[in-house]
Formats: C-alpha cells, structure tokens, sequence
C-alpha cells in the first residue's frame, strides 16, 4: 500500500497481526507523497509514483533468513514535471520474437505516458518510449496478446490506445464526445431501466454514461443485449472498458477497433459512484468462477 504519508507497505496477508507492516518504506524528500505503487520482477522490486514528479524503486528481495530489506534503490527523476499518479510493471513478449521482459508505465499530471525498462543500469537508458496524451492521467494499462497496446484514461473523462513501442496513437476513442457515444450505445443495449433509473426518459440515454473507471484485456462473459441472460462466452480475449454513473450503474463495454459492443449493465450493487474494479478470471471443480470486484463511493 502507498500513501500520502511518504510510507510504502507490504503486509504479510498469512499473518493474524496484519496492522503491523512485513516491510515499512519511506520516501526520502521532505513533504512527498506516495501516489501509487506496483511490484515487478515476480514481486522483488517496489515502483513508487509521487507527488515529487518521481518513480522511486525499492527492494524487496529477501536475504538469507531475513525480511526484505525494502531499501531505496534509487529514482527516475526526469521522466515527469507533475505528480506520477499511476505506475504499472507489465510483462511483455518484445517485438520479432518470443522473448519476454518487464516493463514499467507511468503516467502523470503532466500528460505523458512513459514506457522504461528498469532492468537498464540508468534512467536514460531505461527510456523506451514517451507518448504524449496531452491531457492529465488517471489510469493507464496494457492491452493485446503480446501487450503491445496502451490505453490511458484522463481527468476529462476521454480515452486513448496507443502502440507504446511506436509511440504512435491508435485512436482517441471518440475524443471528448465518447461519453455521448457509449450512453448512445447503453440506449441502444435496451437497457432501460439505466436511464430510468436516473430519472430520464427511457428514448433519452443521452446522459446514461457519466464517467470511465478503467479497462482490463480479459475474456469476458457476454450478456445479452434483450434478454440480459448469460450467453456463450467471448472465445478470445478483447480490451473492456468500464463506464458509470452518479447512481451506481456500471456498464462494461468490449472496446473493438470497428465498434464499441455492450457486455453487461451491473445494477443494484452501488448507490454512488463506481471508483474500481479488478476482473478475476479462473475455473475451478465446479465451472467458471470469474467475478467482476468493483468498489465505490457508497459506503
């Protein structure tokens, strides 16, 4: 966990005393803030975005019989001007071959998407690629079968798809207008009782669409547009994304480069706004037990 007390924690979850922290980090300038975390290299290393315009590493490999010693190992310090509000380590299979490495997105407030290779010995050679958004950044990720692809959501509620190795975008999604366009395709769905359920006429879904919380590159289960049963399920795994509104309505969307299809309305779970979301995938003895985690504002 990071938070803006300057400390970065990992709990032992086995533990019956998890208030107390396994390994206690700390950032090292006066007044910065822990924004966001991710674990990379089968979780040996820390990446921290903060309030500092920085990404600081720490280590979390284990000596012999001893804790992790969570120690700085160092930052990146001139990759952004703003705050880092999201960091995310990414295994990725390189272009022209099957070989695999890790690679770590950061976004910020200043707009940029930057794609480094931390295994470099310094922050220049680690660089990548940097893809200007342009706008500030809340949530980032990678999508494709080899994770070729970015998307990265802003403040302004838009959203974008990159090829990151490139730095060339693929598309802006509808631009500012894709709110419009997926409360067009919510009114379409036959999803009526999302728009009456925020007080609008059910021909009217102009507005049925409010916010983006984010994507996730999965085999989702398909819901049928009329019947709103579960059909047979997508074969392949796509990009979905994840859209709200202020009285709890969450809609999935499976985002094709042609079209933007409806996959499922959830309803009843949130009386606010929708914040996250994890999709699990995973079988057990007894069928499927993927499950859909969201978690919002509506305590």
């Amino acid at each position: 966990s990071a938070s803006q007390d300057g400390t970065i924690k990992v709990f032992d979850i086995r533990s019956n005393r998890t208030s107390q922290a396994a390994i206690p980090m700390r950032l090292n300038l006066a007044k910065e803030q822990a924004l966001s975390v991710s674990l990379g290299y089968g979780g040996t290393l820390a990446a921290v975005g903060t309030n500092k315009a920085r990404i600081s590493f720490f280590d979390l490999r284990y000596a012999s019989g001893h804790n992790p010693s969570g120690n700085l190992m160092g930052s990146y310090v001139d990759s952004h001007t703003e705050e880092v509000t999201q960091v995310r380590f990414q295994t990725v299979q390189q272009p022209g071959n099957n070989v695999k490495k890790t690679v770590l997105a950061t976004a910020s407030e200043d707009g940029l998407l930057t794609i480094h290779d931390p295994s470099q010995p310094s922050e220049e050679a680690a660089l990548l690629s940097v893809l200007n958004v342009g706008i500030p950044l809340r949530s980032v990720g990678f999508f494709g079968p080899a994770c070729e692809g970015a998307y990265a959501l802003t403040g302004n509620e838009t959203m974008s798809v990159w090829h990151w190795d490139s730095a060339q975008k693929v598309s802006d999604v509808g631009g500012y207008g894709l709110r419009g366009m997926l409360s067009d395709v919510v009114g379409n769905a036959g999803w009526k009782s999302a728009v009456a359920s925020i007080g609008m006429n059910t021909d009217d879904a102009a507005s049925a669409v409010e916010y983006l919380v984010g994507c996730t590159w999965s085999v989702i289960d398909e819901v049928s547009a009329t019947s709103m049963q579960m059909p047979s399920v997508v074969s392949s795994p796509a990009l979905h994304l994840l859209a709200g509104n202020s009285h709890g309505d969450g809609f999935v969307f499976r985002m094709d480069a042609d079209q933007i299809k409806p996959i499922m309305h959830l309803k009843g779970g949130h009386k606010g706004c929708i914040r996250d979301f994890c999709w699990v995938n995973g079988n057990n003895n007894n069928g499927s037990t993927n499950r859909l985690i969201t978690g919002g504002e509506d305590a």
